[in-house]
Parts: C-alpha cells; sequence; structure tokens
C-alpha cells in the first residue's frame, strides 16, 4: 500500500511542475522586451511582488522553520531566480534612470524586508511552531495577494466580454497548480500553504467559467475586428479606369 507521504510527495511534484509553468509564462513578455530593448509601459510590480512571495515561502520552507518541506524550497527558490531574472531585465531595459532606480529600491526593500523577517523570527521564536506561525501568515498575506492578481484581467473580461487576453492555458494551468499544492498541504494539513492555495482554485475556477461565457463572444468580435480590417485595406485600393490598381499614394500596382 502506498503510503501518503509517498502521494503527498507526487502530489508536490507536479505542483512543482505546474508552478514552474506559471512563472515562466512571462517569458514571451520579455523576449519582447529584449528585442525592442525597452520595457515600453509593462510594469515591473507583478515581478517584484512574485519576486517577494517567493523569497517568504523559501523562508517559510526552510528546516528551521517548518521541517520537511523541501519541496516548498525547491519551487519557490527556483521561482526566486527567475523573478530575480526579470527584475534584472528591467533594470537594464528601463529607459530612465528614475525608473531604474524605482525598480531597484522596491528589489532591495523586499529583500531587506525578507531579511529582517528572518532575523526577528529565530531570533524571537524557539520553537517550530512560532517560527511557522509568524512566516506561514506572511506567506498567507502574500499568496493570497499574488493569486489575486488576475482578478483585474477578470474584471476587464467582464467589461469587453471578451477572453482574448485572459489565455485558457494559463487559467488551466494555475487551477491545476492550485489543485496540487491544496491536496499537498491537506495531506499532512498545513493551514498556511492550503489558504492561499485554495483560493487560487476558487480564483482559476472562476476564470475558466468567465472564458466558457464569453468564448463565443470572443470569437465574433475577433472576427468583426478582422473584417473591419480587411474592409480598410480594400479601401486604400483604388481601381483607375484602365484597369489598374493604384494606392492612395499614387503608386501603380498591377
Amino acid at each position: 500500500m502506498v503510503s501518503s507521504d509517498t502521494i503527498r510527495t507526487a502530489i508536490g511534484v507536479i505542483g512543482n511542475g505546474t508552478a514552474l509553468v506559471l512563472f515562466l509564462s512571462p517569458v514571451p513578455t520579455f523576449i519582447r522586451i529584449w528585442k525592442k530593448g525597452s520595457v515600453e509601459q509593462y510594469s515591473p510590480i507583478p515581478y517584484v511582488a512574485t519576486l517577494l512571495n517567493c523569497m517568504m515561502w523559501v523562508l517559510y520552507g526552510l528546516p528551521v522553520v517548518h521541517p520537511h518541506s523541501m519541496l516548498v524550497i525547491t519551487i519557490n527558490g527556483t521561482g526566486m531566480a527567475i523573478q530575480l531574472t526579470y527584475v534584472t531585465l528591467f533594470l537594464l531595459y528601463s529607459v530612465g534612470a528614475v525608473r531604474r532606480k524605482v525598480v531597484l529600491l522596491l528589489a532591495a526593500e523586499m529583500v531587506a524586508f525578507v531579511g529582517a523577517v528572518a532575523a526577528l523570527v529565530l531570533t524571537l521564536a524557539h520553537t517550530h511552531e512560532r517560527r511557522s506561525m509568524v512566516v506561514g501568515i506572511l506567506c498567507v498575506l502574500f499568496g493570497t495577494g499574488m493569486y489575486a492578481a488576475p482578478l483585474s484581467v477578470m474584471k476587464m473580461v467582464i467589461q469587453t466580454k471578451s477572453v482574448e487576453y485572459m489565455p485558457l492555458f494559463l487559467s488551466l494551468a494555475s487551477l491545476v497548480n492550485g489543485i496540487c499544492w491544496t491536496a499537498y498541504a491537506l495531506i499532512h494539513f498545513d493551514l498556511y500553504i492550503t489558504i492561499p492555495n485554495g483560493l487560487g482554485v476558487l480564483f482559476a475556477v472562476a476564470q475558466l467559467v468567465l472564458y466558457a461565457i464569453y468564448y463565443k463572444n470572443t470569437q465574433k468580435i475577433i472576427e468583426a475586428r478582422k473584417r473591419k480590417t480587411d474592409q480598410v485595406e480594400m479601401a486604400e485600393v483604388v481601381v483607375d479606369g484602365s484597369g489598374r490598381a493604384s494606392n492612395n499614394n499614387g503608386n501603380t500596382t498591377y
């Protein structure tokens, strides 16, 4: 018979995989930034916030805080490295010293905050239970904030009645990730992992419901936009009396 520990480990490994997918989802955005040499209007806040969340979970998973949490450390340690890469790219491709200073200041404040929490917890809390409670509560707050980030996208979906900018793949990955980590936390009950990931499941389900509601309407919007674009392109071509086509610049084409 398979032990609960083995099942929990297997679920945690799957959770690590889905979490990695979520961490890597902004890669196309940063490829675009790299090619254009500018961060344009993209905000560094989501990446700095995710960096803070990962650092807090790494602290939570340390043996001196919450023993037997290696899978928590591995995925959040990986996520921390990925987010640091994103933040570094923001520093490299931000236009203007002021914006670079803001990004650098935010990142420095996050590192200082986690360092201060670690120092205070290890110094003032002398049992694993107390250390887990203090760090766990902070992790719940930051983790819930990260999972609640899609609420702005969901609001836009409802307003525009379109799911064009809410990718189905990411919603499904969020759902699987939330389910895996919730199950992981429930097998050997861990309240601090259960709460943010349980909320993550609810938010992901809400996204999928919206996707089902507005998918057909989204296709209509995309088709209408395509027809409008085609009409504009056709309007730019004027056929003269000789059967030749000329564009609005006066250049003749055949």
